[in-house]
């Protein structure tokens, strides 16, 4: 359904749009554009990172969310969302560099929103009954399968399968185990698991193309660090100043940067475990890292574990197993994160009670905000168990009536989510695609659409794109495992295309038919796999008929206007003429967008956003020298 016929519930684009009188298209370009140059401001100048600001963004992605439809509907999106809503509670009311009692409590929460995405992440592999996730093959498609791959997933694939085997032991443990280190008492434990998702996340980062994904799981998980497992200003310095510096200096300096980061990563558990070691006052640290691994093992053992069959591993537990583990660590986890959260609440009140400089009435104020504090996040707290628990029905049904009243009620406004990423592999067998082709006969002369992203010239090497999400090309990997009647979209596409459409026509890299339309489109269904390392071959792509997708269109054919018809893309958009000034503008802002490569206008703001923060790093260690 397009995004005029779409009924949100709550507050939309389309509100806003129906609200100021403005075209839907234009308040929809306003809206990212208010937004884009919001998270930049905020990225840019701490002292703009107050409760309201995050409120607008919040409000401002959850309109474009109720009409962006299938197109918005990613998990990440979601995350996106509920993440904002976190910021509302964490970030001060107003411009303040006071630390508060309560800011423990309202952190807390995104600690907790960490737990939930990765856990959930590890655990629906197994409850899906994916074939290839209790096979522990579901490496040996994912590279090839993925919606865009980079570069290094085809040498990635290239692997042996004893390899992608362990590359699915180490996900089940770092995805299933490791989230319960976020609540450890002892840091060393709690960065043992951060940096075992950061590692995770670094590992999908280069092989894949999940956009922002990546990056905002990065950020959550960071949450259960302490300030002495960040980087230290000097640190930035030397890393960053490079950049702020420009030239070829800036861009060597952004090339190197992920390869430092991963080698950082690799090194730093090998630097806890030795540096627990080496202090007498951090023995316990390394008792507990190694109570945590012989959990682990105790864990696997319990369960059945994991068995060597031949010259293969393999899982020796089956859903008995997996539904014994569910009923009893999904209510540990619950408590586990009450006992967390009551802890970090009493700890507020500690620290507002133990200061003796203060003035009673200042300490009542901050016991009245800690109080108001505790009680929003022990009801979001509440309601995030519902989704949590949809991985253990029976610990579900205990959950009280009135929290999952609540849930439900507010369950639109995904404040709270459930999530589940990588739930089954898909392409098991090859990677399918669709392929449009166009034609002034219907009987022969077909020539292929080349998109900007995804597959499709056997000799294009995969791309690297992300931050960036092609949302158009992501779609069309979801409609190549299905068929074109649950994906009307890609008929209102071809038919886009069968009118020169030039909002349509930006999206795709290659169009053989610059000048006139094609008479016919037709689409095709086919199987790519990965060429063979040693091959002598240029191409990165193989590929096999499948079948055919739709059958050629044409303008003149009925049952394509009664298609599109019946699914609201034929009926007119009634747009309110109105003359602004702002849509001209609007219109100029659109135009510098169009010219410029997606990849490089996000990666630009990105970089002038942190600009500042480079600057004021060389200002300061400058005074000193360094």
């Amino acid at each position: 359904m397009p995004a005029h016929q779409a009924t949100p519930q709550g507050f939309s684009v389309k509100t806003l749009a129906e609200t100021f009188n403005m075209p839907l298209k234009e308040t929809a370009e306003l809206v990212c554009l208010i937004g884009t140059v919001l998270a930049g401001l905020l990225t840019a100048f701490p002292v703009l990172r107050v409760s309201p600001a995050y409120a607008i963004l919040g409000t401002l992605y959850f309109s474009l969310y109720q009409v962006g439809r299938k197109f918005l509907w990613f998990q990440w999106d979601i995350i996106l969302m509920e993440a904002t809503c976190l910021s509302v509670l964490v970030a001060p009311l107003f411009p303040s560099k006071t630390r508060l009692p309560h800011d423990n409590i309202t952190l807390w929460l995104v600690r907790w929103l960490s737990f939930r995405l990765m856990f959930a992440s590890g655990v629906v592999k197994l409850t899906s009954g994916c074939k290839t996730w209790w096979g522990l093959s579901a490496m040996e498609w994912h590279y090839e399968s993925q919606c865009i791959p980079t570069p290094l997933a085809w040498f990635f694939h290239q692997t042996p399968p004893c390899i992608h085997q362990l590359e699915v032991i180490g996900t089940y443990l770092i995805e299933i185990i490791f989230p319960f280190l976020f609540f450890a008492p002892l840091a060393a434990l709690r960065a043992l698991g951060v940096y075992a998702q950061v590692f995770l996340m670094t590992a999908i980062m280069m092989t894949g193309n999940y956009n922002f994904f990546n990056l905002i799981t990065c950020g959550l998980v960071i949450t259960s660090l302490d300030d002495t497992h960040l980087p230290s200003a000097a640190t930035l310095v030397k890393y960053l100043s490079p950049i702020s510096n420009g030239g070829l200096g800036a861009v060597a300096a952004i090339l190197k940067l992920p390869v430092k980061l991963l080698i950082a990563l690799v090194k730093l558990p090998y630097k806890i475990v030795i540096g627990a070691a080496q202090c007498s006052t951090r023995a316990i640290s390394t008792v507990g890292i190694l109570s945590v691994v012989a959990g682990s093992g105790y864990l696997l053992r319990t369960l059945g574990g994991v068995g060597i069959d031949g010259n293969c591993a393999k899982l020796t537990f089956g859903k008995p197993e997996l539904d014994w583990f569910l009923s009893h660590f999904v209510p540990l986890a619950i408590v586990i994160g009450l006992v967390s959260l009551v802890w970090n609440i009493l700890l507020a009140y500690w620290s507002t009670l133990k200061v003796s400089d203060k003035t009673r009435l200042v300490k009542l104020g901050e016991i009245i905000q800690t109080t108001i504090v505790s009680c929003a996040v022990i009801t979001m707290f509440s309601m995030s168990l519902i989704p949590l628990t949809e991985l253990d029905r029976d610990t579900q049904n205990k959950i009280p009536l009135s929290v999952q009243e609540l849930y439900h009620r507010t369950r639109h406004y995904h404040i709270s989510n459930s999530y589940g990423l990588f739930r089954s592999m898909t392409g098991v067998g090859g990677r399918p695609e669709v392929v449009l082709e166009g034609s002034d006969r219907h009987d022969g002369g077909w020539q292929e659409f080349e998109f900007l992203y995804k597959p499709g010239d056997l000799s294009r090497a995969p791309p690297v794109v992300a931050p960036h999400q092609p949302r158009l090309d992501w779609q069309m990997w979801f409609a190549a495992l299905g068929s074109y009647n649950y994906n009307p979209w890609i008929i209102n596409l071809a038919y886009r295309l069968l009118n020169n459409g030039t909002e349509v026509n930006k999206l795709i890299k290659h169009n053989p038919f610059p000048d006139k339309p094609p008479k016919f489109i037709r689409a095709l269904k086919y199987r790519y796999h990965y060429t063979k390392f040693g091959n002598k071959t240029r191409d990165w792509w193989t590929r096999d008929s499948v079948e055919e997708y739709f059958p050629p269109l044409a303008l003149y054919q009925p049952t394509l206007k009664e298609f599109l018809d019946y699914h609201g893309y034929t009926k007119p958009l009634q747009e309110p003429r109105v003359s602004t000034t702002i849509i001209p503008y609007m219109g100029i802002v659109r135009t510098v967008v169009d010219k410029t490569d997606p990849v490089v206008l996000i990666w630009t703001l990105c970089l002038a956003a942190f600009l500042p923060h480079f600057k004021a790093l060389r200002f300061r260690f400058s005074l000193f020298g360094i």
